[in-house]
């Protein structure tokens, strides 16, 4: 894309905004509503797309297809709640018959840039509360699902001329890496939503310092797992959130810390749930772990686990890659500075490792410099609410898997997993700023 098409989105994006910053939250609604019902009428459609392009297995695309139907309808309900509070500026001496609200209005043009891994859902997380809030977008889509995305956008084009909407009031840029950062860096673009990886996060920190920036990096889950529960129960809980999809999650399970009393019980029944665990053709709906992304990024992990194993990791599973498709692997004995604990795996790699308390097990789960999703399993309430103290991270899942996620709930990472919320009112929030309105009595 040249220069000059970049710089013509940018101004067709500002003409949009200019169009709906002051739509009302009836238009807002309208609009989303009417994008929700395009969705619906190609949800097989953007599944299979998903799963051909990606190969994420197609039971788990059409379940992202449903979740973006549903941060759909959430953003709709949070349009008609957002926008002002009241203040009680009458509460001070001397302010008697004042009033004040808290208003917040939309920022400017929005760029969304979206990773492979959740091509429709995490598109519909920063577009739709970006328009609710009043925005116009421009959505750098990523390079692996280029039909998938094309589909999505096509689908909110019908929605906008249903309800005749400002046109070009959401752009799809393309997956050109110099285009985003061009658009990124433009002054007339008012706030940037990147989700992907850590490197080019703190790449964009870097180059656009002072400007609204939302950013959700990676992670490396910790769950840690106390003695005196149910250990089949729990292994068979976070199984999935470990390998399904091909673990290519950033809040997937991926360092378990077991009690020791519990090691003989939990370890045999993790390794057995991840083995049963349909390995294969993504297009089977009974597969779960279907290849990561590429050819290329298989072959990495697989060549990091021979570097793990000749380092002295013990391998309690591991099957033979063909191609992309690498099977689960899990891995015990690895010290606490091996790329497999403290970097993010995004592959179907589990480490499990032995404490001796569950403290050491929280100490040991918050060593790390990301912070995005962390679990405890305890029939204690006392080591419960320590678990939610020690645990650094933007969700803290109690006897839950660190991958349970509501689409309408806030969701982000601290340190080097990012900063900020989504979740369609939270990310309304970063696409709006406050102005403080105090109205006196008239003299």
């Amino acid at each position: 894309m040249s220069a000059k098409v970049w710089e013509g989105m940018v101004v067709d994006a500002l003409r949009a905004f200019g169009a709906w910053k002051d739509a009302s939250r009836l238009d807002r609604r309208h609009l989303l509503e009417a994008w929700s019902e395009q969705v619906a009428l190609v949800r097989d459609d953007l599944a299979l797309r998903i799963t051909e392009e990606t190969g994420k297995p197609i039971t788990l695309a059409r379940g992202e297809v449903g979740r973006a139907e549903m941060t759909l309808r959430a953003t709709i309900e949070a349009v008609a709640s957002f926008g002002e509070v009241a203040v009680p500026y009458d509460l001070m001496p001397g302010a008697e018959g004042c009033q004040a609200v808290l208003r917040r209005f939309p920022l400017g043009p929005v760029l969304a840039i979206t990773p492979f891994n959740f091509p429709v859902n995490l598109a519909v997380h920063k577009v739709a509360p970006a328009l609710g809030a009043g925005c116009s977008v421009i959505w750098k889509s990523c390079p692996q699902a280029p039909h998938t995305s094309r589909l999505l956008w096509e689908s909110f084009e019908a929605a906008r001329l249903q309800v005749a909407a400002p046109v070009h009031l959401m752009q799809l840029a393309g997956p050109d890496p110099a285009v985003a950062e061009a658009l990124a860096q433009d002054p007339r673009i008012a706030a940037v939503s990147f989700t992907g990886s850590e490197r080019v996060g703190r790449h964009l920190e870097r180059v656009l310092a002072g400007k609204r920036l939302l950013l959700e990096l990676g992670g490396n889950g910790a769950v840690v797992v106390d003695e005196g529960v149910d250990a089949v129960a729990v292994a068979r809980q976070v199984a999935p959130a470990a390998v399904a999809g091909a673990g290519q999650s950033c809040s997937k399970a991926q360092r378990i810390y077991v009690h020791r009393n519990l090691w003989a019980a939990f370890v045999p029944a993790f390794v057995e749930a991840v083995r049963a665990m349909p390995v294969g053709d993504p297009m089977d709906p009974a597969t779960v772990v279907g290849p990561v992304i590429d050819e290329a990024t298989a072959r990495r992990v697989d060549e990091s686990l021979d570097r793990a194993v000749a380092a002295g990791a013990e391998v309690l599973l591991r099957g033979q890659r063909q191609g992309a498709l690498l099977p689960p692997a899990i891995l015990t004995g690895l010290p606490e500075d091996d790329p497999f604990q403290c970097e993010e795996a995004f592959s179907p790699v589990t480490v499990l490792t032995a404490v001796d308390t569950f403290a050491e097990g929280l100490d040991r789960a918050a060593t790390t410099r990301f912070g995005l999703r962390a679990s405890a399993y305890s029939r204690d309430q006392r080591n419960l609410r320590l678990a939610a103290s020690k645990l650094r991270a933007g969700g803290v899942l109690l006897n839950l898997p660190p991958t349970f996620r509501l689409d309408a709930a806030p969701f982000g990472g601290v340190g080097a997993s990012g900063n900020g919320f989504e979740g369609p009112a939270w990310a309304m929030e970063s696409f709006t700023e406050g102005r403080l309105i105090v109205e006196g009595p008239a003299l």
